[in-house]
């Protein structure tokens, strides 16, 4: 069992030495003990701490879970701020849908306050309950990777410091400093599977499978994900280019290539046209393998794949984003610079707009990309659409990196 000291080394050692730093704090041991010691670290380089809550409104006792955070953290003499979210509407994944709406209201929180990074209390414990659930659905190596140290969401820099400290260790460090936690009842809840794992991981010990264990083969797999990553990224730069925001793969080197290359290919490249926080199915991605085999046109993940006899094309696909509407020049992944004032929207040009446009074919796009490409409006009048050079002083520009970086860049296991 670490000491105090060995606790606040290993944090200290995983966030920046300089900035404010925000934490994630839900009222567990898990998160409190993540703010005292960050805490205690700050006391040496005199950096800002803050806290953030997100109460759901999910569980009865949230709020006053809430409460309890913000009266610890004046205490403590830390800035504490408490979001509710409200973002379910009854429809899809609850659990995933509470868990993007934290990290939404984190981040706005975080870029409010300018802070350097915002802490979050993933543990050992918790690298091992992830790999034994993802194990169970037949994850492949990135699946049972271990879970990001750090990592970039709505721009804003998270981090894990706490990834090889067990959950019992910070319990202990909070009954040293005489500090309580909130224990969350779903916790005990057995319709969850993280509880059912969790009690299971508590037999396993018997026959010498401990977290430790399992989260040092988690590291394993991060390991052999970075390789693949490489390689992933060495084949792309012989097989694929972009064209605007298309993507090309040639394909006879493509299809010449081992299929995990080919599907990790396909992964990023479904991700790079559409942004998306999760891979795409491993059985959607073996069906566009396959359709790109026999020289088959597909569609998935908000995408279209055009085949040539010579070059898959990989283009965002115009149903995808024929009712986003925004009124600030960052759309869908593009970002548009011109002109702009008040009163102008962005929407995807669409059909009906595209025909009115007459020399569009001279800009090399193809009549799809550009119907699902970014259009300036002024109420019903057409002022730009910059992939078809159509409005003066208009450029536009991905907001992604280019897709040989963005493959390196890419961490669906967060």
């Amino acid at each position: 069992m670490r000491d105090s000291k060995t606790i606040l080394t290993k944090i200290a050692s995983r966030v920046p030495a300089e900035g404010a730093i925000g934490v994630a704090v839900s009222g567990g041991g898990d998160s409190l003990a993540l703010l005292l010691a960050l805490q205690e670290i700050a006391e040496t380089t005199g950096q800002q701490i803050e806290a953030m809550t997100v109460d759901h409104g999910l569980r009865a006792e949230a709020a006053a879970e809430a409460d309890y955070t913000r009266k610890v953290c004046v205490k403590l003499g830390i800035p504490h701020a408490t979001a509710r979210w409200t973002g379910w509407g009854g429809e899809g994944n609850l659990q995933d849908a509470a868990r993007q709406g934290r990290y939404r209201l984190i981040a706005e929180w975080a870029e409010r306050r300018k802070l350097a990074a915002v802490c979050i209390g993933h543990t050992q414990d918790d690298v091992a309950e992830t790999f034994v659930m993802r194990l169970g659905r037949e994850s492949g190596v990135d699946g049972l990777a271990k879970m990001a140290e750090r990592f970039t969401r709505h721009d804003v820099q998270f981090l894990r410091p706490m990834l090889d400290i067990e959950r019992s260790e910070l319990r202990d460090y909070l009954k040293r400093r005489g500090v309580d936690w909130v224990d969350d009842p779903s916790n005990d809840n057995e319709d969850f599977d993280r509880v059912r794992i969790r009690r299971a991981l508590e037999v396993l010990k018997d026959v010498g499978i401990s977290s430790e264990n399992l989260a040092a083969v988690a590291e394993n797999m991060s390991q052999v994900r970075d390789v693949m990553k490489d390689r992933a990224a060495d084949f792309a730069a012989r097989v694929a280019r972009q064209d605007k925001g298309d993507l090309v793969l040639d394909l006879e080197g493509f299809k010449a290539a081992p299929y995990e290359l080919r599907r990790r290919l396909l992964n990023d490249a479904l991700g790079w046209v559409s942004p998306t926080p999760y891979p795409v199915r491993r059985g959607t991605l073996s069906e566009l393998d396959q359709a790109i085999s026999e020289g088959r046109n597909f569609s998935c993940n908000g995408c279209i794949i055009q085949l040539t006899a010579k070059s898959a094309r990989i283009l965002r696909e115009f149903n995808a984003v024929r009712e986003l509407v925004e009124f600030a020049p960052n759309w869908d992944r593009w970002h548009l610079e011109g002109p702009w004032t008040v009163g102008l929207k962005v929407t995807a040009l669409g059909e009906p707009s595209l025909a009115g446009l007459d020399d569009w074919r001279a800009s090399g796009v193809t009549r799809q990309s550009l119907m699902a490409s970014p259009a300036v409006w002024k109420g019903d009048e057409l002022i730009a659409v910059p992939l078809a050079n159509y409005g003066e002083g208009w450029t536009l520009n991905l907001r992604e990196p280019e897709f040989h970086k963005f493959m390196l860049g890419s961490a669906y296991s967060h």
